[in-house]
């Protein structure tokens, strides 16, 4: 299963991206592309349950599905600007390791061509239905899910769930 994993992780970042050299898309064609992707790699689902912490449990089911929709969109649009960057990189899979039976951690190293710089990234992913899907990017170190869940805590602790939800179509609506 790790062999699984490490291979689904280059097949995934090789198809990200020849979506971010196509210099033919525009950015809503590019964003369209990238949304494809996303529901073929990605458990958005779980990770836009794990992002709303306990929150989770006091929302409605249409909070949730008005939520799970509006972090969709304003996953892929933030993950969009900050991994135009790497476009160029070169990934090396360095490692993988089962944690339990349906969590494998895959790292990575993305090398920059411009300043040979590292950056050291782990791919948590999850076997799902005896599929493989990512849930969460460690970046040098920083989860991005928990990233993510600390500011919507925030959000929520100071303006209420209804404060996230403006922030994500506010944030869509301007990207």
């Amino acid at each position: 299963a790790e062999s699984n994993a490490e291979a689904f992780v280059l097949k995934l970042t090789d198809e990200a991206k020849i979506i971010f050299n196509d210099k033919s898309l525009n950015k809503e064609s590019r964003i369209k592309k990238l949304n494809d992707l996303s529901l073929k790699y990605l458990d958005l689902d779980a990770l836009a349950g794990y992002t709303l912490g306990d929150y989770r449990e006091k929302a409605t089911n249409s909070e949730r599905e008005n939520f799970n929709k509006l972090f969709r969109e304003y996953f892929i649009k933030n993950m969009s600007s900050k991994l135009n960057d790497f476009a160029d990189q070169d990934l090396k899979v360095i490692d993988s390791k089962r944690i339990n039976e349906n969590n494998i951690i895959v790292s990575t190293k993305i090398f920059s061509k411009k300043d040979a710089q590292e950056i050291a990234v782990e791919w948590r992913i999850y076997i799902k239905d005896a599929k493989l899907l990512a849930r969460d990017l460690v970046v040098e170190g920083l989860s991005l899910a928990r990233t993510q869940k600390e500011e919507f805590a925030s959000i929520i602790a100071s303006k209420g769930f209804s404060g996230v939800i403006s922030a994500l179509e506010n944030f869509n609506k301007s990207n």
